[in-house]
């Protein structure tokens, strides 16, 4: 499966290449996502090409091999993926798939950071009219592949999607009282949407959007990578070695692991390989989400809010009801540097409670619902807000998949 073009330079198969010195998906720049929300669509999705951009590596990997010379057609052999998030279980996944078992070096767990706490919106045709429209098309059809083939529930089902402003509820009101109920039911707002929210509008339905648990997905893309002969290794990687300009391993909790390839998915601590490596500045952005479990389940609807919380801030909250039952809510940016260590994320209570807000202002169904988990993660951002997937530079099997952003998952798969 190949996008629209090949990168001159780096033979890296994307939707388009800018052939300087990355590979790069172009598209819109910063201030797209609210641009685009406003008129009834947004490209701000939680999970879509992940699975694609591992599918993309392995075969670049590939690729690439084919098109040297005989002495040296072999693929790389002893490769090492950084990071075991959705993008490297989805790179240790497809090259599994291809007979090369890669060692995936994690220093906490799979999907300990923003992988395993994304949202999981999935869209077929959001990112259409940019560059990246095709890696949006082919990693929608990708989900539905690894939810038909991996043999675990991933939480993938296809939903209904709707936009709407929400405010907080006046002092001493009630949902019944609030609700605007005939308004809402005209504009195809679900019953359990009954709070103080209006201009429902429709953005996708089961044809076009989707979601998956992206926590449960990264674990099954794993799973399946160690069954194929993936090793997964916990520990900090701490150097990346080279012999001239080739990579010869990595150093993994000062024991130096060997490599023909090496690939660099640590989200948005990928940054970080620039110590070692002439990798782009990637950095994270802090967003705050909880799950809530109401006593009913409620139906596939996700929603996409404009709202203005009792403080004051103006935010973009997130709703999406899940299979399992659970109701996952996001969408407050919280604006700290990011720490070294993933397990020392916390999320600021006052994020938390903005969240909660939310909840209580839209359903009655879910104001009183249980907390099951207050988090935060960092989403990763390259410099320009685009993904960064392709060969190093200059450096002989190293190669970056990450600065995905909120694209992660939908990037994830990808």
């Amino acid at each position: 499966m190949q996008l629209a073009l090949r990168c001159s330079s780096c033979g890296l198969l994307s939707s388009a290449s800018i052939r300087q010195k990355w590979c790069r998906v172009t598209g819109p720049r910063k201030g797209f996502a609210r641009e685009r929300r406003h008129n009834g669509s947004t490209p701000r999705v939680s999970a879509v090409f992940p699975p694609h951009v591992g599918k993309q590596i392995a075969q670049f990997m590939q690729t690439k091999a084919s098109a040297q010379p005989a002495a040296v057609a072999e693929p790389p052999k002893r490769v090492v993926i950084c990071g075991a998030g959705i993008i490297g279980s989805a790179i240790a996944y497809y090259l599994a798939v291809k007979g090369v078992a890669a060692t995936v070096v994690e220093r906490a767990s799979v999907a300990c950071a923003s992988s395993g706490k994304a949202g999981g919106f999935l869209a077929l045709d959001w990112q259409d009219g940019g560059a990246t429209g095709p890696l949006g098309r082919l990693s929608f059809k990708l989900h539905q592949e690894l939810a038909d083939s991996l043999g675990q529930d991933i939480g993938y089902r296809r939903v209904q999607t709707l936009s709407a402003a929400a405010a907080p509820a006046k002092k001493g009101a009630t949902h019944s009282n609030t609700r605007g109920s005939q308004p809402n039911r005209r504009a195809g707002g679900p019953a359990w949407l009954d709070g103080s929210v209006s201009r429902i509008k429709p953005m996708g339905d089961e044809s076009s959007t989707a979601q998956v648990h992206p926590q449960k997905l990264s674990q099954a893309l794993m799973d399946a990578a160690q069954q194929k002969g993936a090793h997964l290794r916990i520990g900090e990687v701490q150097n990346i070695t080279t012999s001239g300009k080739k990579v010869t391993g990595v150093v993994v909790d000062g024991e130096e692991v060997e490599a023909d390839a090496v690939v660099i998915a640590m989200g948005p601590w990928s940054g970080q390989a620039a110590k070692w490596l002439p990798v782009p500045d990637i950095t994270g952005q802090k967003y705050a989400s909880i799950v809530v479990r109401p006593e009913e389940d409620i139906s596939n609807h996700m929603l996409f809010l404009s709202y203005k919380t009792m403080s004051g801030q103006s935010i973009e909250p997130e709703v999406y009801p899940r299979p399992d039952g659970s109701v996952y809510i996001c969408g407050s940016p919280e604006y700290i540097a990011l720490p070294n260590d993933p397990k020392t994320i916390q999320a600021d209570p006052s994020s938390i409670e903005d969240l909660k807000e939310v909840a209580r202002s839209v359903s009655s169904k879910l104001a009183d619902a249980p907390l099951e988990v207050g988090q935060s993660c960092f989403l990763p951002l390259s410099p320009d807000g685009l993904p960064v997937m392709g060969r190093v530079p200059g450096v002989q099997g190293a190669y970056i998949a990450s600065g995905m952003s909120s694209l992660r998952v939908a990037h994830l798969a990808a």
